[in-house]
């Protein structure tokens, strides 16, 4: 996955600003992290595969410890007041007018650490690089307080460098490196933090950091500190910036697709879900295959038995209705009575009526219906009705304030 990393300078936009950046594969076994520096019209573009990571400088941000009142994490609206009010005697400037954001598993700990910037300034730059293309999707602090051990980087030169230092117990702060006692004077509070303090520094100021603190510094190619901000685990993209949030799920998920349907490691995933689908298209095609064929079967059966029991039939439509018409044709001249003829329906209706009910008076008959009037039954009368007549091939269903007796389909 490529994720191209900018990171903010101090000063607020204007068209003479360049912006450091670096473009990282990091999904690779050992990613590369180059600095690269260009104006925001001449960033790189980023395609829809292309994570875009804003690193807010260390010098932009304050840390502060906060008791967060308790039930805070179920009331979202009421977090940014709670946080300026808590912060507005520790801070220079209106809390209204900065940026706060909680560290990410701030629900979990009585004292989460909270970052502090400029909102106009942030807000300026995200701005700026949305108007060139850049839709950003994280917003991370070049240094966090999330390790147990005290953290050194140093950065820079020996003139105009600085000395960055974070703990996850003390937060993170910083001093020019010109300012850098020797043997690192209260960098750390007791011996044992200073022997597992971790110390990295850039190749101009690796030896004389080292020198200085008494310590052996780890060479740091310049930039390399952007590698560990990017998985650091913070987003200062909250409150006001939490639309930014919402598209790095967005972006998440994109990258969860893109990976599965590219990466080498879910080549057998693809290959049993392309199986699978296969499967199933076969399967349905078979099985309409098969329904079509029993239902072509059944029409030539219908079809046949029509033809064969009235030779006279030349163009077969509907074999069914056909044969019902053919057997009451047969019934009126023989002379024997057929289901919607009135006497075979009333002595249908007085098969069905329930006993010691007396029969209705108003009725009216039209070619195979008879219309019944001001029938007054009770629900388990009419049930009784309803099966009978059924039971002898006929409807009886309710039309207005009359019901309606007529044969079954197919029995006419």
């Amino acid at each position: 996955m490529l994720t191209l990393i900018v990171q903010l300078p101090l000063g607020s936009p204007s068209p003479s600003t360049v912006y450091t950046y670096a473009e990282v594969q990091t999904d690779a076994s050992a990613p590369d992290c180059t600095l690269k520096w260009a104006a925001a019209a001449l960033l790189p573009s980023a395609d829809r595969g292309t994570d875009v990571m804003v690193l807010v400088p260390a010098q932009a941000l304050s840390w502060h410890r906060v008791s967060l009142p308790a039930g805070l994490h179920k009331h979202s609206s009421r977090r940014q007041a709670a946080l300026q009010g808590l912060l507005e005697d520790r801070l220079l400037d209106d809390p209204t007018s900065l940026h706060m954001a909680l560290a990410p598993d701030w629900q979990r700990s009585e004292q989460p650490w909270v970052a502090v910037c400029d909102r106009e300034w942030l807000s300026a730059h995200l701005q700026v690089l949305e108007s060139v293309g850049l839709t950003v999707h994280r917003i991370v602090p070049e240094f966090a307080p999330t390790s147990a051990t005290l953290q050194l980087h140093a950065l820079g030169d020996a003139e105009q460098g600085w000395l960055w230092c974070s703990q996850v117990e003390r937060g993170v702060w910083g001093m020019p490196l010109s300012d850098l006692r020797t043997d690192g004077h209260g960098l750390w509070r007791t011996e044992e933090e200073r022997a597992v303090a971790n110390v990295q520094a850039e190749p101009a100021v690796v030896a004389s950091v080292s020198q200085l603190l008494g310590l052996q510094a780890q060479l740091m190619a310049p930039g390399q500190h952007w590698l560990s901000a990017a998985a650091n685990g913070w987003d200062l993209a909250q409150f006001d910036f939490q639309a930014l949030a919402q598209s790095r799920r967005v972006k998440q998920v994109q990258r969860a697709a893109s990976h599965f349907w590219r990466h080498s490691t879910w080549r057998p995933v693809r290959w049993g879900l392309y199986l699978l689908l296969a499967t199933q298209v076969v399967g349905l095609n078979a099985w309409a295959w098969k329904t079509r064929t029993d239902w072509q079967n059944q029409q030539a059966s219908w079809n046949q038995m029509l033809k064969d029991s009235f030779p006279q039939t030349r163009v077969v439509v509907d074999a069914p209705v056909q044969m019902a018409k053919e057997v009451a044709r047969l019934q009126q001249g023989s002379g024997q009575l057929a289901p919607q003829d009135l006497e075979a329906m009333l002595a249908a209706w007085g098969q069905a009526l329930p006993p010691n009910m007396a029969a209705p008076t108003a009725w009216r008959y039209q070619t195979g219906q008879l219309h019944v009037q001001d029938f007054k039954a009770s629900a388990s009368e009419q049930n009784t009705i309803t099966q009978a007549l059924n039971t002898l091939g006929y409807q009886w269903r309710a039309d207005g304030t009359a019901w309606v007796m007529r044969p079954q389909e197919g029995k006419q």
